[in-house]
């Protein structure tokens, strides 16, 4: 009898081994480059950077904040929060097919380009003459730091979607 146990334990371990491993979901990065943060917010200390097509391994996270998931980068050295938006579980290829690529994207094209948008349809939008961009462009060259965010959503009484309730 038990011989016949110690080999039927030992497989139905391995079996669950396998399926435990396999349920690691591997997803890759989507954008030029994404923040891995301390917290679930964007307000959160950052950690580190994750480039496009990086692959990055969810972490079990029942109760995570909707958005958020928490990952393993770079064979387990760089743990923390990374915002979906900027994830995908497709495979990303990252060679330019069989000849020389003949340009790069830049850094805009790329966000650009996540989002739907392009400097053609900007373009687009700039020849209607009725449209005044002169804000739009301004505040493109803003930016705050965390701090200064922080400070303003403390001051409203506001929180961050997926931050601290």
């Amino acid at each position: 009898m038990t011989r016949r146990v110690v080999p039927l334990v030992a497989g139905l371990l391995l079996c669950v081994a396998t399926t435990l491993l396999a349920d690691a979901a591997t997803m890759s990065v989507t954008v030029k480059e994404t923040q891995v943060r301390a917290t679930p917010t964007y307000l959160g200390k950052v950690l580190g950077l994750l480039s496009y097509g990086e692959k990055v391994t969810v972490l079990d996270q029942p109760d995570a904040p909707k958005g958020w998931v928490k990952v393993s980068a770079k064979d387990g050295k760089l743990q923390g929060w990374v915002n979906l938006s900027s994830l995908t579980t497709k495979e990303i290829a990252l060679k330019s097919g069989s000849g020389a690529a003949s340009q790069t994207a830049s850094s805009g094209d790329v966000a650009l380009a996540g989002k739907g948008f392009n400097s053609d349809v900007e373009a687009k939008y700039k020849e209607d003459q009725k449209l005044d961009y002169t804000w739009v462009d301004t505040m493109e060259h803003w930016s705050y730091t965390p701090q200064q965010v922080s400070s303003f959503l403390a001051t409203g009484g506001l929180t961050e979607p997926g931050g601290a309730q």
